[in-house]
Formats: structure tokens, C-alpha cells, sequence
């Protein structure tokens, strides 16, 4: 004789809502996994100079108006000019009456203004995330 046994489970929506955006539920466990190699691909792929930049890279991953969001940052000052490049642009001292100091050439110079013909983009931050996000299911949509 053969024993036939019928489940049926109910899924709540607060039991829900904790899957889908609790701190250990699967979607919030699965969105950290992926900010954490995008960082650490940020982290290995970012220029160098310092390592001040390299140093500075953060992620976040969190549940906001219940939608999981996962962040990867770099709130060095400078980190956007290296992040998107820089245009070419006038540098004047900060103080009227003072002048720039630099080294060109071995040699120090003294001026009063300086042209920058401006900075290629370096952009480690997108090419992590276009990097790792498509291997993780996600589709890149620029906006």
C-alpha cells in the first residue's frame, strides 16, 4: 500500500518580505556577494599613485523603501577627476598675488598661471561593475 503524503506551505508576506530583504536572506546574501567582487576588482584594477585611491574603496549594501541595493564607492577628493578624466582647464594660485610651484623637467618652476591640457578618464569603478555585474545575472543600463 503506498502512502501518499500532501504539503502545502504558505508563505506570509512579513515571512516574505524577510526573505526577500532580511539581513541574512538570500537576495540581500547574494547582492553583498556581488558588491564585494566588484570592490575587489575595483580595489586590484584602480590606479596607483600613493594608494591613497586604492585605499579608499567602500561597499554598502542595504534595503531602502524595500528594495536591496548593493554600492561601491571611493569618496577621495579626487577620485571623480581620475575616475571621468578632466577637461583642459586653468589652474591660478589660491591666494591673489601668489604663485603655482612645480617640478617639469628636473627642474623647479614658478608661474602665476598654468594651462592643464586635461586628464584621460580612468574609470576602474565601471569597467569592475561592467565586469562583474553581467556574470552575476545583472543587465548594465546606462542612464
Amino acid at each position: 500500500m503506498a502512502v501518499t503524503v500532501k504539503a502545502r506551505l504558505d508563505l506570509f508576506q512579513p515571512e516574505i518580505r524577510r526573505l526577500l530583504t532580511g539581513p541574512v536572506g538570500p537576495v540581500l546574501t547574494f547582492v553583498r556577494q556581488v558588491a564585494r567582487r566588484v570592490r575587489t576588482r575595483s580595489v586590484l584594477t584602480c590606479p596607483v599613485d600613493s594608494g591613497r585611491l586604492r585605499s579608499a574603496h567602500r561597499e554598502e549594501v542595504g534595503v531602502r523603501h524595500g528594495t536591496v541595493y548593493g554600492l561601491v564607492t571611493n569618496d577621495v577628493e579626487y577620485a571623480a577627476h581620475v575616475h571621468d578624466g578632466t577637461g583642459p582647464h586653468t589652474i591660478r594660485p589660491r591666494r591673489h598675488g601668489g604663485v603655482l610651484r612645480f617640478e617639469a623637467g628636473g627642474q623647479v618652476v614658478f608661474t602665476t598661471v598654468v594651462r592643464h591640457p586635461g586628464t584621460r578618464a580612468q574609470p576602474w569603478l565601471r569597467e569592475a561593475m561592467e565586469h562583474e555585474g553581467p556574470r552575476s545575472g545583472f543587465r548594465i543600463v546606462r542612464r
